[in-house]
């Protein structure tokens, strides 16, 4: 990734040494305590990474539309879709080519813009 990844940002615990994180739970990491399961959600989200999320969404779109309040998914998706190119991992590797650290950067981007920073 030619970007320098911010600390404290989710894309910072994205394949980390220290983490591991897949991109579902690099997001789920960072916004654990906005979740209804906050104790499981990191453990939960591994098997949504590498285009195992439902529908073969983006896993950061993924476990970043957990949080997102319903009445902003659709403007949340559309602009997830405009900076990556598509909603699902498939596509967004195949024909956006948009790498997995950037898909994890916007929907942290987007999550902020959209609720806050978490607390």
């Amino acid at each position: 990734m030619s970007e320098e990844i911010k600390a404290g940002s989710a894309a910072a615990t994205f394949h980390h040494p220290d983490y591991k994180h897949n991109c579902a739970q690099a997001i789920a990491y960072k916004w654990r305590r906005l979740y209804a399961d906050p104790d499981t959600v990191v453990a939960r989200m591994l098997a949504c990474g590498g285009g195992r999320a439902e529908g073969g969404l983006c896993g950061a779109l993924h476990a970043a539309l957990q949080i997102v309040p319903a009445e902003r998914r659709d403007k949340f998706m559309a602009d997830f879709a405009a900076r990556t190119g598509s909603l699902t991992c498939a596509e967004i590797k195949r024909a956006a080519k948009t790498p997995c650290p950037r898909c994890v950067a916007i929907a942290d981007e987007l999550l902020e813009a959209c609720i806050g920073a978490p607390q």
